[in-house]
């Protein structure tokens, strides 16, 4: 899908997310949205990593297959936000092909020809501001480890990224509200019914996944929106 196609997407969960009145569907809709976001995300991988093969001249020579990590381990400190990405046998290849891009909310990382793979990790709208030229990565054995320094010392991060923070915020908010909601409204219910049986397979995966996992982790009957997919 492309990148246009994803922002429609996540502009029409926004509305839809501010409608909804049942908290069942806002979590579908929460959860869909943050997967369109993930897939944006993945997408400015591929071309960030595009761009810097062309600067470099290996846009023709370079066929390896680009594996786009999405889990890693974060920490922090007073000073410093820490990310831990495993990587078997990182310590092997040379350490010009372990890069990072820092910027002021967010960081690329890029390893170039693992074991014949590439390797690429983007994190947007971090929760708060770091301080790009003093934000470093360590290669250890089977582990990169990269250092934000926070732009502001002392302060705690609820969340690593903005995102997180508004999916937390939302789940925290619709925790409270169960057992609260009223029916919902029909409208609603056609329109995300719609979204499901006109969307294309992508867009049918989200809502189907998120649906599926909002119903596990509620440990509720089904209803709703279900019915109708």
């Amino acid at each position: 899908m492309s990148m246009e196609e994803l922002q429609k997407d996540i502009a029409e969960f926004s509305k839809l997310i501010n409608e909804a009145e049942r908290s069942r569907v806002r979590n579908v809709l929460v959860a869909a949205k943050a997967d369109a976001e993930k897939e944006i995300v993945n997408l400015e991988i591929k071309v960030k990593i595009a761009e810097e093969r062309k600067a470099n001249g290996a846009g023709l020579l370079s066929k390896r297959y680009l594996v786009e990590l999405s889990e890693y381990a974060w920490d922090q400190s007073d000073k410093f936000v820490k990310l831990f990405v495993t990587l078997d046998g990182v310590k092997n290849i040379d350490e010009s092909n372990v890069g990072v891009t820092f910027s002021e909310r967010s960081m690329v990382l890029h390893v170039s020809d693992l074991n014949g793979k590439d390797y690429g990790l983007t994190i947007n709208n971090l929760l708060e501001k770091i301080v790009a030229e003093k934000s470093y990565l360590k290669v250890k054995t089977d582990m990169i480890a990269l250092y934000l320094k926070k732009a502001v010392e002392g302060k705690h991060w609820e969340c690593l990224t903005s995102i997180q923070k508004r999916i937390k915020q939302k789940s925290d908010e619709e925790f409270k509200n169960i057992g609260n909601d009223s029916s919902p409204e029909d409208g609603l219910v056609n329109i995300m019914k719609r979204m499901y049986n006109s969307g294309d397979t992508k867009t049918k995966q989200m809502i189907a996944k998120a649906w599926t996992e909002s119903q596990q982790k509620a440990h509720m009957g089904m209803g709703g929106l279900q019915d109708g997919i």
